[in-house]
């Protein structure tokens, strides 16, 4: 038996596959490509499609909406989409891919770095489809990068579900800063010093002690908070001539954990930094309660309209890095994608099959469809002026298509070819972000490296070296403890994770 199989949990086995039959509409009979001639068949009916996905929105489309349909009659498909919530999602993933019975995409949790999700391409569960990009013109437009990113041994099992590398931004109340005569800050003192006027300085103008600098979640879990790559540290690893540094073992990191343990002790931000989620985070800056808020771009036009509708004359401003010490403005690494779409070998069983779903996606990434993951339905998510589309509704656009479609299914930039946008003054900022970020983004020479003793060991020294952040940072440790902690993650395993990474490392180098 397949290691993989190993993890199928027959209680849990029941409630996924449950979930993953979606919708019961069976109105048009399933495709079957004739392929033993070799030659393409055609047919008029619709491709039918079953996917299993993610889903971080607060309301689930459903079957049968107007933007689904739309997709449906351009692409001559019938779809069948599950969607869960993501944090339901990663748990019962590894119990799908266990039981073999998949839909014809899934997608995977985050990156596809999870040991049991390797095995599985190992294995032979899903299609390897890096050999047929090029059949496929927008699909092999994407960045070179981003499909690098998330090859397992060089091969590709799944299309990356397009983001911009670095999407990391600040965003901060301008009125605030207004009401207290205050620049925005361009470097971590500066930062310290508005930080502490938000909280002290009644920056709201309500004459009550009601407002704090930020709110955060313990470290690694905030950017906002974590300021190691700002400081000069790398962003988790960094190799010189061939030997790795975890960013934790260098000077650098230190010395922003101290700057960290410095915004605690003076109260800038919440207490309880080992609790608040994303949705806190969010409703305190909307709730007029903290005065910056660390967003991803793709967030940030919804949290403005949210703060709006409870302080029309709040202004909102974002920067994307501040002037660490060096000197450098410095940003951490993404992949490029929120994870990939996979196809399970066992549902997708020819090649023919395979083309038409990579056919599937590579026509959302046409101008019609473009506009429509872009920018909705027009007349109702937004309008054409003077030949530029204009949203009409931001938390209708990402209820009805964003987070349903648009996130989730969008397989290359939609930029290059959507309509153009009239953006507001922060719009144009965000996009303007993405682009720089491109050129301030920190890779991480590990990423794209599978180690078998990390994926023994890494899970229990991460959390080991995190406790030790959070505990510095809130003072329960103090440099001797921080110490002593990095060389306990060197003997429990960290020297024999940066081995296996040296080793993996070389070979990509000959």
């Amino acid at each position: 038996m397949k290691k993989w199989k190993l993890m199928l949990v027959s209680a849990m086995t029941a409630t996924m596959l449950a979930a993953c039959g979606g919708n019961e509409d069976t109105t048009s009979e399933e495709v079957q490509p004739d392929s033993s001639s070799g030659e393409e068949t055609t047919s008029n009916e619709p491709v039918e499609i079953k996917m299993a996905l993610n889903f971080d929105g607060t309301e689930v489309p459903q079957a049968g909406n107007d933007i689904q349909l739309a997709i449906e009659e351009y692409t001559n498909s019938k779809l069948d989409i599950t969607h869960m919530v993501s944090a339901n999602f990663c748990e019962r993933l590894p119990v799908l891919i266990a039981s073999g019975d998949l839909p014809d995409v899934v997608a995977s949790c985050g990156a596809p770095k999870q040991p049991y999700l390797i095995s599985a391409m190992k294995d032979g569960v899903f299609w390897e489809i890096g050999q047929y990009l090029e059949q496929f013109p927008n699909l092999s437009s994407m960045n070179e990068v981003v499909y690098d990113n998330v090859k397992i041994e060089g091969e590709l099992y799944g299309l990356p579900r397009y983001r911009p590398l670095s999407r990391f931004v600040t965003m901060y109340r301008q009125d605030w800063l207004d009401n207290l005569g205050l620049e925005v800050p361009t470097n971590h003192e500066e930062y310290l010093e508005v930080l502490r006027a938000f909280t002290n300085d009644d920056p709201n103008q309500s004459g009550a002690d009601d407002t704090r600098g930020i709110t955060s979640v313990a470290l690694p879990g905030d950017f906002g908070f974590d300021f190691g790559v700002g400081f000069g540290a790398p962003h988790e690893w960094d190799v010189v001539d061939g030997k790795f540094i975890a960013e934790h073992e260098t000077e650098e990191y230190f010395e922003a954990l101290k700057y960290s343990r410095q915004l605690y002790e003076e109260g800038v931000v919440n207490r309880d930094i080992v609790a608040p989620d994303r949705e806190t985070r969010e409703a305190d800056f909307e709730n007029g309660i903290s005065g910056f808020h660390s967003a991803s771009t793709n967030n940030v036009l919804s949290i403005e309209s949210r703060l709006k509708g409870n302080f029309p004359d709040a202004e909102v401003g974002v920067f994307n890095a501040l002037v660490g010490p060096t000197g450098e403005r410095r940003l951490e690494s993404q992949f490029g994608s929120n994870g990939i779409l996979m196809f399970p070998k066992a549902t997708v069983e020819t090649e023919e099959e395979l083309l038409q779903l990579l056919t599937f996606f590579d026509q959302l990434s046409e101008p019609e469809m473009a506009d429509l993951l872009q920018w909705g339905i027009e007349g109702e998510h937004y309008e054409i002026v003077d030949g530029k589309a204009q949203t009409l509704d931001y938390d209708k656009y990402m209820k009805d298509v964003g987070f349903g479609y648009k996130f989730p299914l969008t397989t290359a930039p939609l930029e290059p070819v959507a309509t153009p946008g009239d953006l507001s003054e922060l719009g144009q900022r965000v996009a303007e972000i993405e682009i720089e970020n491109d050129d301030l983004v920190v890779a991480d020479p590990a990423m794209s490296l599978v180690s078998e003793v990390y994926n023994t060991l890494g899970a229990d020294i991460e959390q080991l070296i995190n406790d030790a952040k959070y505990r510095f940072v809130t003072g329960a440790i103090d440099e001797a403890g921080w110490e002593a902690a990095v060389q306990n993650w060197r003997d429990r395993g960290g020297d024999d994770i940066r081995e296996d990474f040296e080793r993996l490392y070389a070979d990509t180098q000959q």
